[in-house]
């Protein structure tokens, strides 16, 4: 019997601050991939989501399966809040006829509806495993049993990893380490970069992104330093109000003929601003992986972000294929590295890199590695 796998994002798209559309051809890249590596052994593979729609529904996307299911709880006001979301429709479907193997792509704080939903999986003897993102993770009773009853975990970074396991409930707990890969033959430097120096911000609009450092090292630069520099931010609006914060830094910076905002671009259309860029800024407070960053350096373009933030940590090896500071040196950091002679170099070591340890190819051979062990384990 072919065994039925799903990949489960817990959100809508509006919780995450994107358009549903964004869902079906800009979201979970590397987990299509390997899901796609996946149906050809044999498997029958799926990705679900919450949706804002009453009704159910499907969309086929390059071989893809992605199901929607209408959030029924809160039903009216905060229908789309993080975390609080569920789906009676989605819940029976999971009664009626649940797949061999359930992924739950949340974070690490959980939700109401994920451990009912994984206690529901556990009771009927189907396996799920949940996949953490970010660094923080809940340790509360239903959190914990969640975990426990879980096949493994899997995360993305050994950053993740290391955090989690010396926590006393996760000692003894099977997790794995799954990197988030790159389609390198897409995703690739040009030959020549044009001239001009043009920084990059890629992601949400969100204050925990901390877009304005980039903002105040455009200053830094243009303003105070006297070099001619411009900036690209590329991301959906999820906060309207810090957006608003952002649009007046810009003004009362005089940077207006300096940064443009663009909002959502799909995810092939981001290739020519990272090829065309001289970094990606990637201030963050905390990033579980960065997957922004892993497809600005399979461009050739290095990456500025701040120590002690988790994925960049692991993936940049600071002055070789990318940089690290704190946060209060970032608009130095910043210039010195955009007139540095050595760009040229860090840019060719971001490229080989990615090619080396983030390319598509290994993040499906790794899902390939992690059903196979859960299938072999439940037989």
């Amino acid at each position: 019997m072919i065994k039925k796998i799903s990949l489960f994002h817990p959100f809508s798209a509006q919780a995450i601050g994107l358009k549903e559309i964004d869902l079906y051809y800009n979201h979970s890249k590397p987990h299509e991939n390997a899901l796609r590596y996946l149906d050809k052994l044999g498997y029958n593979t799926g990705i679900s989501y919450f949706s804002g729609r009453l009704l159910p529904y499907s969309k086929n996307v390059e071989g893809v399966k992605k199901r929607f299911f209408p959030i029924t709880t809160p039903l009216f006001k905060n229908r789309h809040k993080w975390r609080k979301q569920g789906s009676l429709v989605h819940y029976l479907s999971n009664i009626i006829s649940p797949s061999d193997l359930t992924i739950i792509n949340m974070s690490g704080h959980g939700s109401v509806y994920v451990f009912k939903l994984a206690n529901l999986l556990f009771k009927k003897g189907k396996p799920y495993i949940p996949m953490i993102g970010g660094l923080n993770i809940s340790t509360n009773a239903s959190a914990i049993r969640y975990y426990q009853q879980a096949q493994c975990l899997v995360v993305h970074t050994e950053v993740q990893k290391k955090k989690i396991e010396v926590l006393d409930e996760f000692k003894y707990l099977d997790i794995r380490v799954i990197p988030l890969g790159v389609n390198t033959s897409l995703f690739k430097p040009l030959e020549i970069k044009p001239k001009g120096l043009r920084l990059l911000y890629v992601g949400r609009i969100s204050r925990l992104k901390q877009i304005e450092k980039a903002i105040d090292a455009l200053h830094y630069i243009k303003n105070e330093r006297g070099v001619d520099c411009h900036l690209t931010i590329i991301g959906p609006k999820s906060d309207a109000s810090y957006y608003q914060e952002l649009i007046y830094r810009v003004e009362s910076n005089h940077l207006n003929d300096r940064v443009t905002f663009l909002g959502s671009l799909n995810q092939k259309d981001l290739i020519p601003y990272y090829q065309n860029a001289s970094l990606l800024l990637l201030p963050s407070k905390h990033e579980s992986f960065g997957m922004v960053m892993i497809e600005a350096m399979a461009c050739g373009t290095p990456v500025v972000a701040l120590q002690h933030t988790g994925g960049p940590d692991e993936i940049i090896e600071s002055g070789v294929n990318g940089y690290l500071c704190l946060p209060e040196d970032y608009s130095y950091k910043v210039f010195d590295v955009l007139t540095s002679d050595s760009l040229e170099k860090t840019a060719m070591n971001s490229r080989e890199s990615v090619l080396n340890q983030w390319s598509l190819d290994y993040t499906a051979d790794c899902f390939k590695s992690l059903v196979e062990s859960v299938f072999l384990r439940d037989s």
